[in-house]
This record gives structure tokens, C-alpha cells and sequence, in this order.
């Protein structure tokens, strides 16, 4: 049975917003891999500070993040997971570090994905602020 909690929902959007992994999403956070690791096995749950900053970067609102690491305090239901895109579970599995692919060329890989993708999310943010 699938898991329910932060730690899923928490995973399921890291991959939705493209990150390959909890590494990369942590450093785009500006906090340390151990934390979101934390984040992810629900050992801890994020402070208010922390869903501010993560928010934006998962494409999510600060109300749905709250709902979704604090459900016993706001009485509500759990946000479902997004749904994901078969590429971008593929393309997690591809570069994250057990991957079959050498290290160079997971490297090269997600420097053209980075550099493709960009402009998309320069144009993202703009809408979601204007």
C-alpha cells in the first residue's frame, strides 16, 4: 500500500518539479541533503520558514504545503500527490546515482536538460507572481 504522508507527497512534487533527486532538490533549498532527507522519511517536518522557501520552488502554495506536513493540527485532508509524467520518473531514475549511466554522462545530461529547460521556468515563476 502506498504511503500517505509528507514524506510521499513530499517526494512525489520533488519529482514533479523536476528535481532528480533529494540532493539536488536540498541544494536548490539552500539547506543540508539530511534535512529533506529527514523531510522524507517523516522523521521531522518542515518549519513555517522552511515551507516558505520550498514552496516556490515545488510550485505549490504555502496553504497546500502547510495542509500537507501539519494535517493533525488543521483538521483537513491530505493534498493527493501530483501526478507525474512517465518521463520524469524515468528521467529521475536515469540520474540519480545508482543509475547505469557513467557519471559524466548523467553530468552532460543534466547540464542540456538544465540549459532547456530555463527559459521555462523563468517563465513559470512570472506567472505565478503576476
Amino acid at each position: 500500500m502506498a504511503s500517505t504522508g509528507f514524506g510521499a507527497y513530499l517526494k512525489e512534487a520533488i519529482l514533479a518539479a523536476r528535481f532528480p533527486t533529494p540532493t539536488h532538490f536540498a541544494r536548490a533549498v539552500g539547506t543540508d541533503p539530511s534535512v529533506v532527507l529527514r523531510w522524507l522519511s517523516e522523521e521531522q517536518r518542515p518549519t513555517i520558514r522552511s515551507i516558505e522557501r520550498i514552496a516556490p520552488l515545488l510550485g505549490k502554495s504555502m496553504n497546500e504545503l502547510v495542509r500537507a506536513a501539519y494535517p493533525d493540527r488543521l483538521r483537513g485532508p491530505e493534498p493527493t500527490s501530483p501526478a507525474m509524467h512517465p518521463l520524469a520518473h524515468e528521467l529521475a531514475r536515469l540520474l540519480a546515482d545508482d543509475s547505469p549511466i557513467p557519471q559524466a554522462d548523467r553530468e552532460a545530461l543534466e547540464t542540456v536538460l538544465d540549459r532547456m529547460l530555463d527559459p521555462y521556468r523563468k517563465l513559470s515563476r512570472r506567472r505565478r507572481s503576476g
